[in-house]
């Protein structure tokens, strides 16, 4: 039998390479130390070990065999299967004494708590797995501090070319990690408590708010843009609706002069149901037509590769429409702001965005509310028509009945 161990990147070209070499007995690859992978006799496998320290003796625990396993998806597992072990030692005292303990806690606490977000539980659980518990998770509690996040997270990111907002979010989500475990008691005290990011960021903050003013430029932006995504900004534009929720419209959504938003798309959790005036009535039903034809029967309006198309797809569309630094949430803002300044009734604005409003809303009538809501949103489309709109959609102003187009149609053309 071969001995000795082959030292290379961990994947599947180099372990054949190393398989059929016959040279040496192990593989081990110098970024994950703690694995190791051993030829079989034959050489046709390879088992895959866990090699770990525990009470000061080495531990070899087999994981599984190569290429039955995939080596991809063990890689990415790895922090958390390293940081479990850790944890699990913690809870034996009755206490967490280590970083990575608190962010196990803090998925786990998140994953089960069904009133937030599928896309916002899933962001945590990506965050503490790829970046937080490979940097931070070796810590112990009494070792974690402002300077370690600097050193060990913030400068790291910032050298391997993460924007400082991205890198903003995740020192977001480690505080709320430490925040929430002090708050349920599951540590003694927050280490982070004061922290903040622009500690380590001295970046000048860009002011992303779009203005009335705007509203040519942004109409220019959305009518040069293809259908589909411009159309999905036009919908959030009429109607302050939320990115989450509008990449989500399915067909059957849109009837008896509603769009009703299921409460499983809201961030609210309650059914949001907004009314259609008469020109987003022609809008939808003019885009169904474009959509049948270019695309084919979908159940959604933005359909994806299975079901809708992803969150992820839809925020890099609203890079394609910016003529400044602005994000999808701030077409819902301009939308809170105009009906403001049309005097709208602040809780029939409030409605409109689905705020929850439990105390004000006591004091209408459901029917009142109703009336309410319709009434603002024909007055804000009367005024968006007023300020060109018609150039994105002239469909809303009747003048033709043809169907011209092809799946990359621009939107302004597909609707003449």
């Amino acid at each position: 039998m071969a001995s000795g161990v082959d030292v290379g990147k961990l994947n599947r070209a180099n372990l054949r390479r190393w398989l059929k070499d016959g040279v040496t007995r192990d593989f081990r690859d110098t970024r994950y130390p703690s694995v190791r992978l051993r030829a079989t006799t034959d050489r046709q496998r390879a088992s895959v070990f866990l090699v770990v320290n525990e009470r000061n003796r080495t531990k070899w625990d087999k994981q599984g065999t190569w290429p039955d396993m995939c080596i991809d998806t063990f890689v990415e597992q790895l922090p958390v299967m390293l940081a479990q072990r850790s944890a699990g030692g913690d809870m034996v005292t009755g206490a967490i004494e280590m970083v990575s303990g608190v962010l196990l806690w803090y998925v786990q606490h998140v994953m089960g708590n069904t009133t937030l977000s599928d896309s916002w539980r899933r962001n945590v659980q990506s965050a503490v797995t790829r970046h937080l518990l490979p940097r931070l998770g070796h810590l112990a509690l009494s070792s974690l501090s402002f300077i370690e996040i600097d050193r060990l997270l913030v400068k790291p990111l910032l050298d391997e070319g993460y924007k400082p907002s991205y890198i903003t979010e995740l020192v977001n989500k480690l505080k709320s990690a430490f925040s929430a475990a002090s708050d349920m008691r599951v540590i003694e005290q927050n280490p982070l408590a004061g922290y903040r990011s622009r500690m380590s960021l001295k970046v000048a903050a860009n002011d992303t708010r779009l203005f009335e003013s705007e509203l040519s430029e942004l109409f220019s932006r959305l009518s040069a843009a293809p259908m589909r995504i411009a159309m999905l900004f036009v919908l959030m534009m009429m109607f302050g609706s939320r990115i989450n929720e509008t990449r989500q419209a399915r067909w059957e959504h849109f009837a008896g002069g509603m769009w009703v938003i299921p409460a499983s798309h809201t961030k609210t959790k309650q059914e949001h149901r907004i009314p259609l005036t008469h020109a987003a009535i022609a809008l939808i039903e003019h885009y169904r037509r474009w959509q049948l034809k270019n695309v084919g029967k979908r159940a959604y309006l933005f359909p994806g590769t299975n079901g809708p198309v992803s969150i992820r797809t839809a925020q890099k569309w609203s890079e394609d429409i910016r003529f400044k630094h602005f994000t999808s949430h701030d077409l819902r803002k301009l939308f809170r702001t105009i009906i403001a300044d049309m005097g709208v009734d602040t809780v029939i604005g409030e409605r409109l965005v689905n705020h929850s409003l439990p105390l004000l809303l006591r004091t209408y009538m459901l029917s009142d509310l109703n009336k309410g809501m319709r009434r603002a949103i024909e007055r804000y489309h009367e005024y968006l028509i007023e300020h060109g709109f018609n150039q994105v959609a002239p469909e809303i102003i009747p003048r033709s009945s043809s169907d011209r187009g092809n799946a990359e149609t621009k939107m302004a053309s597909g609707w003449l």
